[in-house]
């Protein structure tokens, strides 16, 4: 046994876990399934294999990978030997891709093997000299996985151990436009993910398995990852998503929490889940976006009865968690909201990007704490000092905080539709919609309007007939005061996504 005196960092995490789970499958694909043993074996030998190859300790090595079980042992090869981990998009242009080589610095590429031509060419844009280091066949790289491990040297990793405080990986933001934001994590806030994971995901035991179908290079894969890597539990990486693949291998696999966003679960219930066996599931995340109540009932009567809808950020990491327990959900008039903070955290709200607490109930800016937030952005200490603040986040997401503790999101400060000089949350309006039993997927936007500055429009996928009674429906009970009912209604066959399945709001609003 490899030992280190104490565990303070996702390199001692690493080692302890992978070393326990032993000959059982720690990461698995479609493909290939690797045990512990054979996890930290090839973890080792990667690592001594970046520092030959020029990644010092604190460099960045960058993967160009999809999600699979070689990439996680690849991955956490990096931050095991003290260097920055950093996935990168794998829908981006050759010419996106190396700037961000050559913003981050890096000195490695780790890319698939069906990915070595955009490797290539981002390597070439970057104007930098970044070692190659492919996944499958070695092609024009400088090195390939199968002969590091079958014949490297291993780490050191007791000698050359990373301090608690040292930078080990950079989370890209999923922005749409312009350069990504790089989120740095350290050692410690990743050893804290996976210590406050055991609560938004477990509690998680070696008898357990996630499925991941998210890329890498979104912050859920690596939120969802390191819990069950400290667990000393499975992961199986899935590569596309289509509901009938998932529920296949929710079934084939035995898996035990299944996590997934709100677009992506509304797929799944239109795709007969009852015809799986999903007897192995003990709990069902739903995040990433506020989940409408007809979310929770679905996913209680057709997927799994133990349902958590975590709020949760690139920034603040399951260490730094709110957090909603099925008991809650369960309480009719705490449906829809996003629980309490987690062990160690803490929420506030104030008054959008200023410094005024909001009185309880009264809507404002979440702000966030605890032990897993991250250490600010990469090379901008100017969105750093705005966004990092006396140990507080602020999310740009606007909520509130009721009487009884209990913390609403309702929706993004930037998803907010001035109409008329009224201002209303478009996810408000969403939710009401979803509750149509008509109703399958919705987004609703602010389009320009010379009258209202902003008018509402709907854009709704139906099941079957599209419904003509949505505005009176919506206008029966008191569901929505009428300035919020959408002026338009637009039945269409799917939403616009983007990479993590979240809904891409901006498309439809033409930006």
């Amino acid at each position: 046994m490899i030992r280190t005196p104490t565990c303070e960092g996702l390199s001692d995490l690493y080692l302890r876990s992978t070393q326990w789970r032993g000959a059982a499958p720690l990461f698995a694909d479609a493909g290939e399934s690797l045990s512990g043993a054979a996890s930290l074996a090839a973890s080792l030998r990667l690592a001594e294999a970046y520092a030959a190859h020029g990644a010092g300790e604190g460099e960045v090595v960058a993967f160009l990978c999809k999600s699979s079980a070689r990439h996680a042992v690849a991955w956490c090869a990096a931050p095991l030997a003290g260097r920055i981990a950093c996935n990168l998009h794998v829908r981006e242009t050759s010419a996106r891709l190396g700037e961000t080589l050559a913003w981050l610095d890096a000195r490695i590429l780790v890319h698939d093997a069906d990915l070595e031509a955009e490797a290539v060419a981002a390597v070439h844009e970057s104007g930098r000299t970044i070692m190659r280091v492919s996944l499958g066949a070695r092609g024009s790289a400088a090195a390939c996985y199968d002969d590091i491990v079958s014949g490297g040297r291993p780490f050191d990793v007791v000698a050359r151990r990373p301090k608690p405080s040292a930078k080990a990986a950079i989370i890209l933001s999923s922005g749409t436009t312009g350069r990504p934001k790089g989120i740095v994590h350290s050692q410690a806030t990743l050893l804290e993910t996976a210590k406050g994971g055991q609560l938004v995901f477990g509690p998680i035991s070696p008898h357990d398995a996630t499925i991941l179908f998210m890329q890498p290079s979104f912050a859920a894969w690596a939120i969802i990852m390191l819990p069950f890597l400290g667990g000393k539990a499975k992961t199986y990486f899935g590569q596309v998503f289509t509901p009938a693949d998932f529920l296949a291998a929710v079934e084939r696999e035995k898996i035990t929490m299944a996590p997934l966003v709100p677009t992506m679960w509304r797929m799944v219930f239109e795709a007969e889940p009852q015809k799986y066996d999903l007897s192995s599931l003990k709990l069902a995340t739903i995040s990433g976006e506020p989940p409408a109540p007809s979310d929770i009932d679905k996913l209680k009567r057709l997927v799994c009865p133990r349902i958590t809808a975590p709020y949760l950020s690139s920034e603040a990491f399951t260490g730094s968690p709110v957090l909603a327990f099925t008991e809650d959900l369960s309480m009719t008039d705490k449906v829809g909201s996003s629980g309490k903070p987690g062990v160690g955290a803490d929420a506030r709200i104030l008054e959008p990007g200023g410094t005024v607490e909001r009185a309880v109930g009264e809507s404002g800016e979440i702000l966030v704490s605890g032990p897993s937030l991250a250490r600010g952005y990469w090379k901008d200490s100017d969105e750093t000092a705005r966004r990092f603040v006396d140990g507080w986040w602020r999310s740009g997401d606007l909520g509130r905080i009721d009487a009884d503790g209990y913390v609403w999101v309702e929706g993004r400060i930037d998803n907010i539709i001035n109409t008329g000089g009224i201002k209303v949350s478009g996810e408000e309006v969403e939710k009401a919609i979803l509750a149509h039993p008509a109703v399958v997927q919705c987004a609703v936007v602010g389009q320009k309007d010379e009258k209202f500055g902003y008018r509402i429009e709907a854009y709704v996928v139906a099941r079957g007939e599209a419904p003509t009674d949505l505005e009176p429906w919506l206008r029966a009970q008191g569901r929505l005061a009428s300035f919020k009912i959408p002026k338009a209604f637009h039945f269409v066959a799917t939403l616009p996504t983007g990479p993590t399945g979240k809904l891409y709001r901006r498309g439809l609003r033409g930006e």
